[in-house]
């Protein structure tokens, strides 16, 4: 799954270098995959991860250089297309600290407390946040080092910089940059490359 993230990244216009953050024990495997794209993809580092996500962009972050723009993104969403990175990292301008794309909740969603349904949330003001996502990096470090001072932890990125009062856009998230977290994700993954729909870069 990262091979397809880092051609899409390599292939977009706004990433200069990569560092490929790796869960532990899999540091070789991925040094061995990332030399062979060596031509392809512009991969400086390959770091171990930390426990959690959050653990683990902070540990990207130290290994990467300077750059006044950093995009994170989750392997475990292969199919987003380079426009998408690109489209991130345009919208990552004053008055906005960070960018990230969504799409819209095609499903009624419910707040649910001890096994009933206590609100139904405006679904027109609801989206699904994905990745890649685009940040200032300054604004970045400054929400990671918050966070690891205050034990706070949040699920994407773009949490911190919104707990620290920092303004993110939205841009056009994609249908098919869909996260496989399941054996029927993974399932319909495997479809969509073999039908050619996906998993080839323009």
């Amino acid at each position: 799954m990262f091979v397809h993230s880092l051609r899409a990244a390599a292939a977009s216009q706004s990433i200069n270098s990569i560092i490929l953050v790796v869960p532990r024990g899999e540091v070789e495997f991925a040094k061995t995959a990332a030399a062979e794209l060596a031509g392809e993809a512009p991969v400086e580092a390959v770091v171990e991860g930390g426990v959690t996500r959050q653990e683990s962009a902070r540990l990207g972050l130290a290994a990467a250089p300077p750059a006044p723009l950093i995009v994170c993104h989750d392997a475990a969403r292969p199919f987003a297309t380079p426009a998408l990175f690109d489209r991130v990292a345009k919208a990552v301008r004053d008055p906005f600290s960070g960018a990230v794309p969504v799409v819209d909740s095609p499903d009624t969603v419910k707040r649910v407390r001890d096994g009933r349904i206590v609100e139904t949330l405006p679904r027109d003001e609801l989206g699904l946040a994905q990745t890649p996502q685009a940040f200032a990096a300054a604004a970045l470090r400054a929400a990671h080092d918050w966070a690891a001072k205050e034990d706070w932890t949040g699920t994407d990125d773009a949490m911190l910089l919104e707990r620290t009062g920092l303004d993110v856009a939205v841009v056009e998230g994609e249908i098919l940059n869909f996260k496989i977290t399941t054996e029927a994700d993974l399932r319909w993954a495997e479809m969509l490359v073999a039908s050619g729909e996906v998993g080839q870069l323009p």
